[in-house]
């Protein structure tokens, strides 16, 4: 699994330098993990398919964050709501993501953030060390009582996005190359989230 020494690939700041990291030291990781999460996934009967970031639209600028992302869909996952485990520099993270994309017309952005208010009571019931982002495209992290507030932000802009997990900051405990816990660290974490995403998926 993960591990301290992983986030080095963001050390190289060339391109294809780090590309070539993320295809030979973190892709094959997200993919392990992948082989974990799936029969969970796939109890609920949908079709589930594991979408590892290819960052093919990098022409010059290495990416900042890489992640795999986990839909019922076999042609994408940014439209509906999903499951994302990645990396930044300073952390590790899983999230349920309902990202902008989901707006695809002015009718459905009310709809969605409606089923996001619905959910505020699980929110504030899931344990203390959860989190929220506002995009996946930032590093950012803001605690579960501003859920309200980002979804309201949702609603209205259209540049925003709601994230609910966890982060694993990189000097932690569950990235020792010794440690046998993240796996189930991040299952458990996923077990956590379903409830929420039934709901939204609904």
């Amino acid at each position: 699994m993960f591990q301290k020494s992983d986030f080095d690939i963001f050390n190289d700041q060339t391109l294809n330098g780090r590309m070539d990291k993320v295809r030979t030291v973190i892709d094959p990781k997200f993919e392990a993990f992948a082989a974990a999460a799936m029969p969970i996934l796939m109890a609920d009967g949908r079709p589930w398919v594991a979408h590892v970031a290819k960052h093919k639209m990098r022409k010059v600028n290495p990416p900042e964050n890489t992640w795999v992302a986990f839909a019922p869909n076999k042609r994408g996952y940014k439209m509906e709501a999903h499951f994302e485990l990645g990396l930044w520099d300073d952390h590790l993270y899983f999230y349920l993501a309902i990202e902008e994309n989901m707006k695809k017309t002015k009718a459905d952005g009310p709809v969605i953030a409606e089923k996001l208010r619905g959910i505020a009571d699980r929110v504030a019931e899931l344990p203390a060390d959860f989190v929220l982002s506002q995009d996946h495209m930032a590093n950012n992290r803001h605690s579960l009582n501003e859920y309200d507030a980002i979804v309201d932000r949702y609603a209205k802009v259209k540049a925003s996005e709601v994230l609910i997990g966890r982060q694993i900051p990189k000097d932690s405990p569950l990235l020792n190359e010794k440690s046998d816990e993240l796996e189930a660290f991040l299952l458990d974490t996923l077990e956590e989230l379903l409830p929420l995403y039934e709901q939204l998926a609904d």
